[in-house]
């Protein structure tokens, strides 16, 4: 490690990143952005093949330091062996030696389990990836949510290897076999977005109908997969520029010579948003009753519902449909309100460069200050941050 006695720029090279995935594309690009905030920075990017010198590499590029997609053990050994630092952005591995900069992963199966109780879903499956960190920790998120809230559900699991390994024909046939033993009206979460497409695919083929028997959600909300199938995919939404702008601050730190606490170490930042499509627009609500409640709550999104308008809605008394609706939904009619008017507001951070003043109006509250605090307390984020994590420019 060089201490910064020099002028001119660190060179950071970000090893590995594949450029055909847009999580790795906005890796790069918050990588990039950090580069050229601070102006201390230049980049460089390539994929390790098989037989690469990088000890050659880093001394005839006069590499500074790298980020890197660390899937094996083997590839982990190679750069701890290097003169210069490196952090990890891959949470593949069951523990990594390098400092780690990723999602928390718990909070990708949360949003997701709670996304699909939002359509009223109570039996539910999971697709994940053998063997994989993050896939365990989705799954992990995803089940502690369901039963914190309904104890009572199913969650049925099944796992399959890497995409690499499988993927096409193959694996659609597997997953034919596996739904085809699943009850309809199932809410199922993919750990990747291409598992979700994968099941939609092979929901279809055993003439199961999404969403209408079955809700699909995926991670990671690349824009390339999300539409690849006729139903558009919804799917959780990860913070890969951030991930990338915070693994550069970080290496370029230890680059320079200051003192970082707690390395290696670990920094798994928030999950907080859902990209709602077609693929969940359903609500398995039995209870007339409560299907009117919720009906009502999500026609009137843009004003401020009171619960008794929705009690008056539904026919019943408020004490009869306090129960059925948390015995259907696993929540109360109040939170119903909260998450579907935050859910509105969310749609026009994500889809409109409206301010929040206009927002607040739209949405029907008393103004931007109060719904910045009640956005806050819904999501962990300011509607700026939020907003944020969907600019491309």
């Amino acid at each position: 490690m060089r201490k910064n006695a020099r002028q001119s720029p660190f060179h950071m090279h970000l090893l590995n990143l594949e450029t055909g995935w847009e999580y790795s594309r906005n890796i790069i690009l918050g990588a990039r952005h950090y580069a050229f905030t601070t102006g201390r920075i230049k980049l460089s990017n390539s994929p390790l093949k098989r037989g690469t010198d990088l000890a050659a590499m880093v001394r005839e590029q006069h590499i500074d330091g790298m980020i890197a997609l660390v899937r094996e053990k083997a590839v982990e050994r190679k750069l701890l062996r290097l003169p210069v630092p490196c952090v990890n952005i891959s949470n593949v591995m069951p523990s990594t030696r390098l400092p780690l900069v990723t999602q928390d992963d718990e909070a990708v199966g949360r949003l997701a389990a709670e996304h699909l109780l939002a359509c009223g879903c109570t039996t539910f499956a999971c697709w994940g990836q053998r063997n994989a960190r993050f896939s365990q920790e989705r799954i992990k998120g995803f089940r502690h949510t369901l039963h914190g809230r309904m104890p009572w559900a199913k969650c049925v699991v099944g796992e399959g290897p890497a995409l690499l390994a499988e993927e096409g024909a193959p694996l659609i046939a597997r997953m034919r076999a596996w739904l085809g033993k699943l009850p309809r009206q199932l809410g199922i979460f993919g750990v990747l977005d291409p598992f979700a497409l994968h099941l939609i695919r092979a929901a279809q083929e055993i003439g199961r109908n999404v969403p209408e028997d079955i809700a699909i959600i995926g991670a990671g909300d690349d824009e390339f997969w999300v539409d690849f199938e006729n139903v558009p995919l919804s799917s959780v939404k990860l913070p890969s520029r951030q991930i990338g702008f915070e693994a550069a601050a970080l290496l370029h730190k230890w680059m320079d010579g200051r003192k970082v606490a707690a390395l290696p170490g670990e920094l798994h930042l928030p999950v907080t948003a859902v990209s709602a499509r077609r693929s969940t627009d359903v609500l398995f609500v039995e209870d007339e009753a409560v299907a009117r409640a919720v009906a009502f709550i999500r026609e009137h999104a843009s004003e401020n519902v009171y619960v008794e308008d929705v009690v008056r809605a539904s026919g019943i008394s408020r004490s009869g449909l306090k129960v059925r609706f948390k015995q259907a939904l696993g929540r109360s009619i109040l939170s119903e309100i909260q998450r579907v008017r935050i859910a509105r507001v969310q749609y026009f951070l994500r889809t409109t460069d409206m301010k929040l003043t206009a927002i607040a109006e739209a949405c029907d509250f008393p103004s931007s200050p109060r719904l910045n605090v009640l956005f806050r307390q819904a999501t962990g984020q300011t509607p700026g941050e939020y907003r944020a994590m969907f600019r491309h420019e």
